[in-house]
């Protein structure tokens, strides 16, 4: 039987779950979520599940396509990828190089690689094609912190391991959605271990910001609320000591509501976006944490994407409305909020507007746009939609090198 076209991504995951013989409860429990999740994404009360969860749910129902639960071209499963960016095999070869026992040869200065890493992490902020930036530095500062962080004659081994951790934190940016999700997964986890080795809250804090982001994005929803929760109460001691202590307290906790919100637990979801604000909002006017973007301005941006996630369109544009785009000031930030404020007009129906702030975002962070999952789901979708609106689509796509 062909289905329609049209059939939402919901209707498509129910008769294929029917077809196999699955109840809900079975499919649920399979992919590790709750049948009335479930049932909200089959009836479109949630938004269609990311990438990661479609592919797990294509396994357990036998199906080898994509296009069947998403309506769009031929997709086979097996053969889905992001594209590469053209350094990202000099970046795994500097992760994959690290020493395996004490690095020998002469101990690298730390001060020089902190120069290094704060000048890594500022180019991440500023530069609207970050990853191209990032590669020409990555290398060597992965590869220097290695060293130092297992050389016997290190002077201060828990500064190196931080710094190592932060270095692997900044890679994960680097090489999220293109791909090669063993290498994500990699430096995720290393990190996490490095961090854990010197024994610094913020380390840790940050590296298991990094590696929740990593659970959540693969569909691991529950791994990414116990991490996020064990994090919390590790901070929840210490986070009255600095503004960077208490910014990473809020940051796992807008982690907590984004992915409440993406389960669709909405009450949870803003529950934690109240607690994260009440901490973030007392921030220094001006602080910004340069690996989360922990900010003031944290409140809005994560609460537009909590809207945006549970379908509350008019409260996401509300949230928009109370940030200028010029506020968020991490380059690669901007783009990304961009896209999830043009995310709650393409539910709207407002492709028009979509297409505007796509545009924008295209400007001011081409390579934010070109790996983000969501901006590239609205550009095809522009590309498919309403005929006036087919050029830009086109446009944007070939902006980002989408094939069109």
């Amino acid at each position: 039987m062909a289905l329609d076209p049209a059939l939402p991504v919901g209707r498509r995951i129910r008769y294929y779950r029917e077809r196999a013989g699955k109840s809900r409860e079975t499919l649920a429990a399979l992919l590790g979520r709750s049948a009335s999740w479930l049932k909200q994404i089959e009836n479109g009360t949630l938004l269609p599940p990311r990438l990661p969860m479609l592919m797990r749910i294509a396994e357990r129902l036998g199906i080898e396509d994509l296009s069947l639960l998403t309506g769009d071209v031929s997709m086979p499963r097996t053969l889905y990828s992001w594209i590469e960016h053209e350094s990202l095999a000099a970046v795994r070869r500097a992760v994959d190089g690290a020493p395996l026992g004490p690095a020998g040869g002469p101990a690298p200065r730390l001060e020089h690689i902190a120069v290094q890493l704060d000048s890594a992490w500022r180019t991440r902020m500023s530069r609207g094609d970050h990853r191209t930036a990032l590669a020409e530095l990555l290398p060597p500062l992965v590869s220097a912190a290695s060293v130092a962080a297992s050389h016997s004659e290190c002077g201060d081994r828990r500064r190196a391991e931080i710094m190592y951790a932060s270095a692997l934190n900044l890679t994960q940016m680097y090489a999220a959605f293109q791909g090669d999700g063993h290498l994500v997964w990699r430096v995720a986890e290393r990190a996490l271990a490095t961090a854990r080795a010197s024994g610094d809250p913020g380390a840790i804090s940050q590296a298991c910001w990094f590696l929740v982001e990593a659970f959540r994005k693969s569909g691991q929803w529950e791994s990414a609320q116990t991490l996020t929760e064990d994090t919390l109460r590790l901070l929840d001691p210490v986070r009255t000591e600095s503004a960077a202590l208490a910014c990473a307290w809020a940051d796992m906790a807008y982690h907590a509501a984004i992915t409440h919100a993406v389960a669709g637990e909405g009450g949870d979801a803003w529950r934690w976006i109240d607690r994260a604000s009440a901490v973030s909002n007392a921030l220094p006017v001006g602080y910004w944490r340069p690996s989360t973007s922990g900010s003031r301005q944290a409140a809005a941006m994560h609460s537009v994407t909590v809207a945006v996630e549970l379908r509350q369109v008019g409260t996401a544009l509300r949230w928009a409305r109370r940030l200028p785009e010029a506020d968020v000031i991490a380059i690669p930030r901007r783009g990304r909020h961009l896209i999830e404020v043009a995310r709650a007009h393409s539910m709207k129906g407002e492709h028009g507007k979509t297409s505007e702030l796509l545009t924008t975002a295209v400007e001011v962070a081409p390579e934010t746009a070109r790996w983000n999952e969501e901006a590239r789901s609205l550009i095809r979708d522009l590309m498919k939609g309403v005929t006036t609106h087919q050029p830009a689509g086109r446009r944007l796509a070939e902006a980002i090198g989408m094939a069109a």
